[in-house]
């Protein structure tokens, strides 16, 4: 039983899912001309907005468009330099800088003094008033004076819209720069460009010249200043030779060699006095007569070696006799007697030899200074010599440069004053402003009708796009063949028409009967048959179905419990007694005598719900665990029960729900709900191992009634 479901549940899964790929395919691919007018019809409110507002936009935007016309002129510049390949980067961005200076405040603050003396304002009405210091301070400006008064507020507007409407931009490769304006007046246009021309041809020849006057100022002052160099150069060069005198050539060679025989005999002399150092430091540390003879100087004495030897022999003699006669032999006292006498003169010749030490310390300290102080001497005498020398050489090349620098500086100054007076422009007009003759845009006319094509083909791609795009389920759409589930019923709009309540009387309770029709096939009869409402998210009026379902029930005579399911945001009706509710009842905590509200508000069927919200995973627990219990219990007092569930994408608690009930009911709402939402939930359901067993719609449209045109009804499919 159990594999037969399983295999039901995918294959309806499998077909849904071939279904909505047939059927977008069919909705891209296979839209005709004639399915287009009903599809635009049907989507009249966004095509007709997106046309509105296209035209609106239109209207808003073509009338402070004009008819411009743009006059265009050419300069050239001629290259101070061939322009070679590896020359071309330099090139660019010279012309770059040129581009720049063009468009710059000074060229267009001269360019609109110009256009003023011709009658030329940017501004209209009093704005374009400008008095003669005002002027005065615009043609200063563009020659160069700062202290001048800076330009007004409304001189700065005037400037922005000159610069807007010019336009600077180089021809190919070559030096050639092309300068255009744009204005709705053919003749301000050429005036415009004259005026740039002129300001720019002659701040650029003002600045040249000037930069050459700059220059051949700067190298006089130059040139006097490395003459006044040259003469200090020159007298200093002569007192030192005054002063340092003759020195002879081989004097320096014969120091030389001087220096270097007093270094070698400064390095002997070191090298005697390490050593002497090392024996005055065995001599300090030597504490008997044993340590004083390990030192070699000790040790070669010739007194001490004498006396060592003599000190040897008597040694032997008396070891040899002490094997004979023993110590108190007279023999052995005068032997011992010679060598305690030999023993001490051996001792005080070890001391003669050790202070010989530091005698030859102070010897070769005092030959070490000596030597020292001779060569530092030779040192002196031969780096004065050398100063001497050196100085010299420093004023023959101080005052070689200086000449050097002299000569050069009056050559530029000669190249400077020939340029000047040579002085000839590097840019010549090629291609004087022209006078336009036609408008560079098109008409108003031609935009009019480019507006008009342009909303309406906005307006259908809107249209299709919102067709193509919608996944909210419609009143035409096949519910049943898109979401495999049968539509059980069909409830109107309560709100917006007269009709509505009876229609949704007489939908629910064509749906009651089809509930009733269920159970009498249930798995329970004799008991209560349970009807679980959910939908895939809120807003889509469950709560609504649920309650006005318990009411046809009450009114079919059956006796009906509206269930709230829903712990983590109850609906609450009725007054609660205090004794209990259903978390209560859940949690085995109250009776279900004091936690069911008997016949809400006169409505003819009884209420069970949470008095207060509780938190997800407490409520997730309290059905899970208590709700079989309740459900077993309740099924005995009521005839039909009424589950409305939380949202089934929202909370696991649904799908609870849904297993506990004997109808699974899914609603959906004409234009809320979505595709991908409802397919969502009934995975989730399958998932389960649960199977939704209709579908009913919710906010559909109104259908007149069979046998009476104008009553309408909406009932059970």
């Amino acid at each position: 039983m159990m594999d037969q479901y399983e295999h039901r549940a995918q294959h309806q899964h499998r077909r849904r899912y071939h279904d909505r790929r047939q059927g977008r395919s069919q909705s891209m691919g296979d839209l005709t001309l004639l399915d287009l007018v009903p599809l635009l019809w049907q989507r009249r409110g966004v095509v007709m907005l997106v046309f509105v507002s296209v035209m609106m936009l239109a209207a808003a935007i073509i009338p402070r468009w004009g008819q411009s016309y743009r006059a265009l002129a050419r300069i050239g510049f001629v290259s101070e330099v061939p322009i070679t390949a590896s020359d071309g980067q330099g090139a660019a961005e010279r012309l770059e800088t040129r581009m720049a200076a063009i468009r710059g405040s000074d060229v267009l603050t001269a360019a609109l003094a110009v256009l003023r003396g011709e009658g030329v304002a940017f501004l209209p009405g009093p704005e374009r008033q400008t008095s003669w210091i005002s002027l005065l301070a615009a043609n200063a400006s563009a020659l160069g004076y700062q202290d001048w008064p800076q330009t007004s507020e409304t001189e700065q507007r005037e400037l922005g819209i000159l610069r807007s409407r010019l336009d600077v931009a180089r021809i190919g490769n070559a030096s050639v720069i092309e300068i255009s304006a744009v204005d709705r007046d053919p003749f301000r246009s050429q005036q415009i460009v004259n005026a740039v021309i002129d300001s720019y041809l002659w701040q650029r020849e003002t600045d040249r010249k000037q930069g050459l006057r700059a220059q051949l100022f700067e190298t006089r002052d130059q040139l006097i200043a490395a003459n006044a160099r040259l003469e200090t150069a020159e007298t200093a060069l002569a007192d030192w030779q005054q002063k340092a005198g003759f020195v002879e050539a081989d004097e320096n060679r014969l120091m030389l060699d001087r220096i270097y025989a007093l270094n070698a005999e400064l390095e002997t002399a070191r090298r005697d006095l390490e050593r002497a150092k090392l024996l005055a430091e065995g001599r300090a540390q030597a504490r008997s007569v044993e340590e004083l003879l390990a030192l070699p100087p000790v040790a070669n004495h010739e007194m001490v070696r004498k006396l060592a030897a003599q000190y040897d022999d008597v040694r032997r003699s008396y070891v040899a006799m002490d094997q004979r006669y023993g110590p108190k032999h007279p023999a052995m006292i005068a032997k011992t007697g010679e060598l305690a006498t030999v023993k001490t003169h051996l001792a005080e010749a070890v001391a003669l030899a050790a202070r010989q030490i530091d005698l030859d310390l102070r010897q070769a300290q005092k030959q070490h200074d000596v030597i020292t102080a001779q060569r530092d001497a030779w040192q002196a005498r031969l780096s004065d010599r050398h100063d001497r020398a050196l100085g010299q050489a420093v004023l023959v090349r101080a005052v070689d440069v200086a000449r050097n620098e002299a000569d050069m500086l009056g050559r530029q100054e000669q190249e400077f004053r020939a340029s000047l007076a040579a002085f000839q422009s590097d840019t010549m007009v090629m291609q004087s402003a022209n006078l336009p003759e036609m408008a560079e845009f098109p008409t108003r006319r031609d935009f009019w009708m480019a507006a008009l094509l342009m909303a309406l083909f906005a307006a259908v791609l809107a249209g299709f796009l919102r067709h193509h795009f919608d996944q909210a389920i419609g009143d035409d759409d096949d519910i049943e063949h898109r979401f495999g589930l049968p539509v059980f019923a069909r409830t109107p709009q309560v709100s917006g028409s007269e009709k509505a309540p009876v229609a949704m009387e007489e939908a629910v309770g064509h749906l009651g009967v089809l509930i009733n029709i269920l159970a009498k096939t249930g798995a329970f009869p004799g008991k209560a048959h349970v009807t679980c409402i959910g939908s895939a998210v809120t807003g889509e009026g469950k709560s609504r179905l649920a309650r006005d379902l318990a009411i046809s029930f009450a009114a079919s005579g059956f006796r009906t419990l509206l269930l709230d399911g829903d712990l983590r945001h109850p609906t609450r009706m009725g007054k609660f007694d205090v004794n209990g509710d259903f978390t209560a009842l859940l949690a085995g905590d109250s009776s279900a005598k004091s936690a069911v509200r008997q016949n809400v508000d006169g409505m003819g069927f009884d209420y069970l719900g949470a008095r207060a919200s509780v938190p997800g995973h407490m409520a997730t627990g309290l059905i899970e665990t208590g709700l079989a219990d309740v459900l077993t219990g309740l099924r005995a007092e009521y005839d039909r029960i009424v589950v409305d569930s939380p949202p089934i994408l929202s909370v696991a608690d649904a799908v609870l729900l849904m297993g506990m009930a004997d109808t699974r009911l899914m609603l959906v709402r004409r234009g809320y709900s979505k595709n991908r939402d409802v397919n969502d939930a009934i995975g989730h359901l399958q998932s389960a191992r649960l199977h939704a067993d209709g579908v009913v719609l919710t906010a559909a449209k109104l259908k007149p009634a069979y046998g009476h045109a104008d009553a309408p009804v909406m009932g059970a499919v």
